[in-house]
């Protein structure tokens, strides 16, 4: 039996399933002071609802996005940063390119720290790990005694030149901390990102550092709540790969938790996408506070890129691996407000959980997109959302009031509008994840999930010039459902620097293969895992001679070993035709850095989802419902999803309502039930 638990901003989601593919689903608010009663409270319940104990669980899944919000709120901790001497300012210099090109006033982000907290020890590698200068370890211990003392030091990041090539002045002094000082949390540039660009791996340090101590107290606190639960496992923490680690190891990877929570949903997307035959999608996951959109390609996410705006948090560069996901604050508690200059805008301010929008009848008194789509005919005031909240039409209208006293609007026509702006900035997003990386959206299928994302996906499909959506089972708690489908999954990583490919051997590739799966046999091996059951894939990080960034090409050791380097060579000229739409197969190619990533398949219980209804009522509709788009009041016939059988086709406009969600589909869309008991829209050419 598996249980997945996602933690959202607004909400938190919760699945169930057994081994006879049985499933339970809840949906709770979130609790934003303690993310970890939320998601105890919901296990309780579930458990409760399905007539099990928690000692009957036999995994355990969590993602949440309490390492996202630490850093983006800066309620990290104190954090002081050792480095070689004469690169105090590596943080503070950053790079020479801007965010925003044009912006006459531009800044430059801010560090998490200050000058004062950056220290500096004499010793110096090469960088090919040649030791230079020696460490003294005398200065070491003064310098560990006076960050701890004087500055008051809760979390140390070190970060030394070239500790990628040679990370043996960085164990040292990590070493030293932790007999002297155990209190303090270290972070290791050579563990957290060992590889090659100074301010890059400084930064992800940095920021392992910064969120560390809280991340990690929220993931102990988790794990003692669940064992007083009566779960006798380890639990498994989603990572921002999409992959789950057991507890221990997430608490030694605090920042590869970024995207916890976004990258199941992705995850479970990609699983869907590969059932339904509709390999090449675009996931929208819209939740109460955020949109997140990311590119599946071939039934596989894609992941950041560097050098790209997605490679960095809030304009700090987070070098680990990371799903490709572009997040924008569009969700269905953004908050409609005008700008300085008079103009509507909807986010990316949301009311959250607390007070929540005004309908919710919580505090909240302000216009938000649940308040639009309420007012448009597209939520039911008679059906009540999870944790008992009854939507009141009347305080929508009452928050909309001054609003539309200062645009001359009326309620619905205000709530038009707000409902336009969102999709209209959510495809500004999708473009991003597929016309900025040489995809064209039309090409994919929109799948969308969250609570809210079925309740655009119409009109963001039209807005794109999307012709098919593929709407998943229980898409309102879907990134619980992607916990429980995650594979336990580890990136590893050697950096060679710059190592043309026209010198590399088959001998001298194999070596550094042999090098990445050693070192994952090992830390699998440590988890409990059979290394024998693992799942490798290797890719390679290069570029054509002089350029400055790469690009990750995957490869084959056995091809390279049969047909030599230049597999792997043609491999990258065909990624750069992809991103570009040109390639040089006659310059020279370099390679950067050698990839691993190790997978050991988890045996996932994929539920078993059918229709509930008696034959004879499982083509009648519930009735219709008003609901106003483009201006048009139209009448939308009503159907319970739960009630369609595989095969059932129908044409809009039609609402589907659910437990976690509702699907309006408008007129010129077709609806097909599959047999994996996703919902397939066709648009028609017209």
């Amino acid at each position: 039996m598996i249980v997945g638990i996602e933690v959202g901003g607004t909400f938190t989601d919760l699945v169930m399933v057994d081994e006879q593919g049985g499933l339970t689903v809840h949906k709770i608010p979130s609790t934003p002071a303690d993310p970890s009663i939320a998601a105890v409270s919901g296990m309780r319940e579930i458990l409760d609802m399905s007539g099990q104990r928690a000692a009957d669980v036999t995994e355990l899944l969590h993602g949440s996005t309490i390492a996202a919000n630490a850093l983006i709120q800066r309620r990290g901790a104190r954090t002081a940063l050792v480095t070689t001497q004469g690169f105090r300012d590596v943080l503070f210099i950053q790079r020479q390119d801007k965010s925003s090109v044009y912006d006459m006033f531009y800044q430059k982000p801010a560090p998490l720290i200050g000058r004062d907290a950056v220290f500096e020890i004499d010793e110096r590698m090469d960088a090919r790990g040649n030791i230079i200068t020696p460490i003294s370890e005398e200065d070491i211990v003064q310098l560990v005694d006076h960050v701890a003392d004087e500055f008051g030091a809760e979390s140390i990041a070190v970060c030394l030149l070239h500790a990628y090539a040679n990370p043996a002045h960085e164990q040292r002094i990590g070493a030293i901390i932790a007999a002297r000082r155990p209190d303090i949390r270290v972070s290791l540039s050579s563990d957290v990102s060992p590889e090659h660009r100074e301010y890059e791996r400084t930064s992800t340090t940095v920021i392992d550092a910064y969120i560390g101590p809280a991340v990690d107290q929220y993931l102990t606190r988790y794990g003692e709540r669940v064992g007083e639960l009566g779960f006798t496992g380890t639990p498994l923490i989603m990572q921002s790969n999409g992959g789950a680690v057991p507890l221990q190891a997430a608490r030694r990877r605090i920042a590869n938790m970024f995207v916890s929570g976004p990258a199941a949903a992705v995850t479970a997307a990609a699983e869907i996408a590969v059932s339904s035959d509709t390999p090449n999608i675009i996931s929208v996951d819209v939740g109460g506070t955020s949109c997140d959109v990311c590119l599946i390609t071939n039934g596989m996410p894609e992941t950041t890129v560097k050098g790209t705006a997605e490679f960095s948090v809030d304009g700090l560069p987070l070098n680990v691996i990371m799903t490709d996901i572009v997040t924008i604050g569009a969700g269905g508690g953004s908050i409609a407000h005008l700008d300085a200059g008079g103009m509507l805008k909807v986010g990316p301010q949301s009311a959250g959980a607390a007070p929540g929008p005004a309908c919710y009848d919580r505090g909240g008194d302000l216009f938000t997109l649940t308040d639009a789509m309420l007012l448009l005919g597209l939520l039911d005031p008679a059906k009540a959302l999870p944790g008992d909240i009854t939507l009141r039409p009347d305080l929508s209208q009452r928050a909309a009031a001054a609003l539309c006293a200062r645009l001359d609007l009326t309620p619905v026509a205000l709530a038009e509008r707000v409902y336009r702006i969102v999709i209209a900035n959510m495809a500004q997003a999708l473009r991003r994840v597929s016309v900025n990386r040489g995809h064209d959206p039309r090409d994919f299928a929109l799948l969308p999930c969250g609570g809210a994302g079925p309740l655009v996906a119409g009109a963001l499909a039209a807005e794109i010039g999307m012709a098919e959506i593929l709407i998943p089972p229980h898409p309102g708690i879907f990134s619980a459902y992607g916990l429980a489908v995650a594979d336990v999954r580890i990136d590893y990583v050697r950096a060679d620097g710059a190592v043309r490919t026209d010198s590399l051997t088959k001998q001298s590739l194999q070596e550094r293969v042999d090098g990445l799966r050693d070192q994952a046999a090992v830390e699998f091996t440590a988890l409990g895992y059979d290394p024998v059951d693992l799942d490798m894939r290797y890719s390679v990080d290069a570029r054509y001679v002089g350029q400055g960034y790469e690009l990750r090409a995957p490869f084959d050791p056995a091809d390279v070993a049969r047909d030599g380097i230049e597999t792997l060579v043609n491999a990258f000229h065909d990624i750069h035709a992809q991103q570009y739409d040109h390639s040089f197969p006659g310059n020279a190619v370099e390679a950067i850095s050698f990839r691993l990533t190790a997978r050991h398949p988890r045996p996932a219980l994929i539920p078993q989802i059918t229709a509930t209804a008696t034959e004879a009522s499982k083509r009648m509709s519930k009735g219709a419902r008003i609901i106003t788009l483009d201006g048009t009041p139209r009448s939308y016939e009503i159907y319970d999803r739960s009630e369609l059988p595989p095969g059932f086709t129908i044409d809009g406009p039609v609402i589907l309502v659910e437990a976690t969600t509702s699907t309006p589909i408008p007129p010129g869309w077709r609806l097909t039930v599959q047999d994996n008991s996703a919902i397939k829209l066709t648009r028609s050419k017209t």
